[in-house]
């Protein structure tokens, strides 16, 4: 889609017209609109973003720097909203009337459209409240107080602004309140004393005083004290102290020793009793045994759940259940790490809760104790109650594709079953049919080239089954959840104008949570078989004239073969509801392939095979296997700026390093960039590698490395319609120097090399599921003459290669590349 200078001004005039509007003009007044807070802080200790989040009030929310809910609040006139709302009222009260006579329901009223833009839409201005100053300030001053600071000082300080950015005179003043923080003398911590009465408590705590968060000459936080009340109370529950909390450990501070010092007293007691506060002799000074373990597993019947009427024990378990236990009890025993006649640690009750819930088989887990009748034998009896969810379920979904600017649609076909032969294990098959529009890479778009249909817009069908049985493993157990051990097939078959290639894979793999956060995966065995059993005669002389080992490669077949090393994937996440502020994302891969098989081939001497052009390789079952070694990263992080927008970033790169057998990286592990997760400015695999071009010829761009990066600013717009504006930036390249693709090896000089691609989107976010609509537009294109790569540059030297190319004047025009996603690019 192309776009010239017209679209531009029209776009950046339309900005300013917005940005010039009065935001005063609606504010009543003796009124004043806040236009910003500002934050002064004396001292480089304290979290300037956790100070900011206290203050009671905020400007309006802003877009780009303008105000731009607040400009919709102002457009109407509120004067004549209810003349607008009464004539809206009588022509519903109109029709209410005939559908009343006709036997029929009357509709709601609704607002007049104005009303609405006005009170769904924009946002009231906020104006300045003294009062709400004044308790930011005590706020303030009382978060110094917690972070250590005990004298500090905040004021507040408004300025007034009577004239607009372009000059003119605001209606109303705009003001902005400066919070200013003098913090003052930094208190430290002197003596830490832990006090309580019972000698066991007293003896546990003391032995592992070396692992106190509170250190001498660390400044006073009443966060790290939270902390160290926390990871006290944790290892006395590990301790067998079922009752112990954090809210019996309180803290008294004495600021009087002088010196700008602390010394504090950390006392653990009962605070709510009414005489004896001391913890010994009492269910929370106690330590406690696990007497028996209950296990109830009932599912609920007509919306019901009936009390479990049949038991059965096993190992020292007793299971409860409605008729039949729909579990084998050695299968739910490998997820349970409370054992009857042990000590009560509450490490082993939250791996048994991570455990059953990881297994997607339970819709609610509730673990429960009860001492009713044992207080004096110090036993607990553990009830965990499992409700199952439904074992088996049908899927089928339609949904449209946008893959690099190829239209098409596809329908789902699953099922899944959640506990395979009793053992919680799962299988989930599916069958997807897709058609798809696909340019022809020797040119045109003919459909009735692969028999889709005479007239069809859609050229390219592909059908592709896959299974995938999973079992529990005990890898991971002892950590944050457990693993399972799992076998997927698939088979793709795809009919393109040009080809038609298929693929059959088998996986075996491993995946364990190494900690809350982190999830790793081993895939010991994979085999990928690629056959192209046709090529059109056009493309096939395609690939004779262009003379590419890649692209030849890409399209015979081949095999990737991964055995022993195989391939590792760790994936890190921040915990959702952990840090609503920042969260992160890091995803590692490490990939050897053909490198065993083609030590068996050697090492058995196995016949060797030579291709048309002299070069030798092995085989297996008559197909030749690809040898590489690949790496490949992806970082992310998302910062909340405001409650309805935030900053989006990502950082991915990875490279592979062809060898031995086939020479060449396949074209389904090769990296590209580009579409609508990737340099969404343009269509996928249609830039790169470097700075080679070839305007007049279109084929699948991929190369050895890449690096890409994006930016994206997110903000609410109107109900679930959401806006983002990007910035992406990336490339590909080759490792090796490559005579038919000049300015494709990678060089020192590769920031030159970096396309950069600018644009907006528009996301429908029903929660459930994200619609994008992104546009980009081609800001910097590597594969142009150095000196007219960026937009605002002259095309001088391409636009003379273009017409010596095809004898005719062509000029340049800036390209807009138009993407549909589902979920957010990253």
């Amino acid at each position: 889609m192309g776009i010239n200078r017209t679209h531009i001004t029209a776009g950046v005039a339309a900005l300013l017209l917005l940005a010039g509007c009065d935001p005063t003009r609606r504010v009543a007044d003796g009124q004043y609109l806040l236009k910003a807070n500002s934050m002064h802080l004396e001292t480089k200790g304290a979290n300037k973003a956790e100070l900011e989040a206290i203050l009671k009030q905020k400007p309006n929310r802003r877009v780009l720097g303008v105000p731009f809910y607040l400009h919709v609040y102002n457009l109407p006139d509120p004067e004549r909203i209810p003349e607008w709302r009464a004539k809206k009222d009588a022509h519903i009260d109109k029709r209410n009337a005939k559908r009343v006579a006709k036997g029929k329901e009357p509709k709601p009223y609704r607002p007049a459209r104005a009303e609405w833009l006005r009170e769904t839409v924009g946002e009231a201005p906020v104006t300045l409240d003294s009062t709400l100053t004044a308790r930011s300030v005590d706020q303030l001053r009382l978060y110094m107080t917690r972070e250590g600071w005990f004298r500090a000082k905040v004021r507040d300080t408004v300025k007034f602004t009577y004239h607009a950015w372009y000059g003119g005179r605001l209606r109303q003043p705009k003001v902005r309140v400066i919070y200013t923080i003098t913090p003052g003398p930094e208190y430290t911590i002197r003596n830490v004393r832990f006090t309580v009465d019972d000698p066991a408590i007293r003896d546990l705590v003391q032995r592992r005083a070396e692992a106190t968060l509170l250190k001498t000459g660390d400044r006073f936080d009443d966060d790290v004290l939270d902390q160290e009340r926390t990871r006290i109370a944790n290892e006395l529950r590990n301790e067998g102290y079922l009752y112990f909390t954090r809210e019996l450990i309180q803290y008294i501070a004495d600021t009087t020793v002088g010196g700008h010092q602390v010394d504090l007293d950390l006392r653990m007691e009962r605070p709510l009793a009414k005489e004896h506060r001391g913890l010994t002799g009492t269910p929370e000074g106690s330590e406690y045994i696990i007497d028996k373990v209950f296990i109830s597993t009932t599912r609920q019947v007509r919306g019901a759940i009936p009390v479990p009427a049949d038991t059965l024990d096993e190992a020292g378990y007793r299971f409860r259940f409605h008729e039949r236990l729909p579990y084998k009890p050695k299968a739910l025993l490998h997820a349970v790490f409370l054992h009857p006649n042990e000590s009560f640690r509450q490490s082993n009750a939250t791996r048994t809760y991570r455990r059953l819930t990881g297994l997607s088989v339970f819709d609610r887990v509730d673990i429960t104790y009860d001492t009713t009748g044992t207080f004096g034998s110090r036993k607990a009896n553990a009830h965990i109650s499992l409700l199952p969810g439904r074992q088996q379920s049908f899927s089928l979904e339609g949904f449209t594709t946008n893959r690099g600017g190829a239209l098409g649609t596809t329908i789902t076909i699953g099922y899944r079953h959640r506990n395979l032969f009793r053992t919680l294990g799962s299988i989930q098959g599916q069958i997807g049919v897709g058609l798809e529009a696909q340019q022809k890479i020797t040119g045109g778009n003919d459909a009735t080239t692969v028999g889709v249909g005479t007239g069809s817009v859609f050229n390219t069908i592909s059908i592709g089954p896959e299974v995938t049985i999973s079992f529990p493993s005990g890898i991971g157990s002892n950590r944050a959840g457990g693993g399972k051990f799992f076998i997927t097939s698939l088979y793709n078959y795809q009919q393109r104008p040009d080809y038609t290639r298929s693929l059959n894979k088998v996986s075996l793999g491993l995946q364990w949570n190494n900690s809350k956060s982190t999830v790793m995966a081993y895939y010991p065995f994979e085999l990928n078989s690629i056959r192209i059993p046709r090529l059109s005669s056009a493309f096939r002389n395609y690939l004779v004239d262009a003379n590419d080992p890649v692209l030849r490669d890409s399209y015979t077949n081949h095999m990737i073969v991964g055995v022993g090393l195989g391939r590792f994937v760790v994936t890190h996440a921040t915990p959702e509801g952990e840090d609503r502020i920042n969260s992160f994302y890091a995803r590692g891969a490490f990939e050897l392939a053909g490198t065993a098989l083609r030590g068996i081939n050697e090492l058995f001497h196995a016949p060797i095979t030579t291709d048309t052009v002299g070069n030798s390789f092995h085989t297996l079952l008559g197909v030749r296997y690809a040898e590489f070694v690949k790496l490949d990263a992806d970082l992310r992080w998302r910062h909340t700026l405001h409650e309805k927008s935030s900053l989006a970033f990502r950082l991915a790169g990875g490279a592979g390093l062809p060898y031995g057998n086939l020479g060449v990286l396949p074209f389904e592990t090769s990296f590209f960039v580009g579409g609508a997760n990737g340099l969404r400015a343009w269509r996928a695999r249609s830039i790169g590698p470097g700075s080679y071009s070839s305007p007049l010829v279109a084929f699948d761009r991929i190369g050895e490395m890449r690096l890409e990066g994006n930016a994206e600013y997110r903000f609410d717009l109107i109900g679930v319609v959401e806006g983002a504006l990007f910035v992406d930036v990336g490339n590909i390249w080759n490792l090796k120097d490559d005579p038919r693709k000049p300015g494709g090896q990678f060089t020192t000089d590769f920031v030159s090399e970096l396309a950069v691609g600018t644009g907006a989107g528009v996301r429908l976010n029903f929660d459930f599921f994200i619609v994008r609509f992104d546009l980009g537009l081609q800001t910097k294109d590597p594969s142009l003459p150095a000196g007219e790569r960026w937009l605002f540059q002259p095309k001088d030297e391409y636009e003379a290669r273009l017409a010596e190319l095809q004898s005719t004047t062509l000029h340049y025009k800036p390209e807009l590349n138009f993407n549909l996603g589902i979920g957010y690019p990253f």
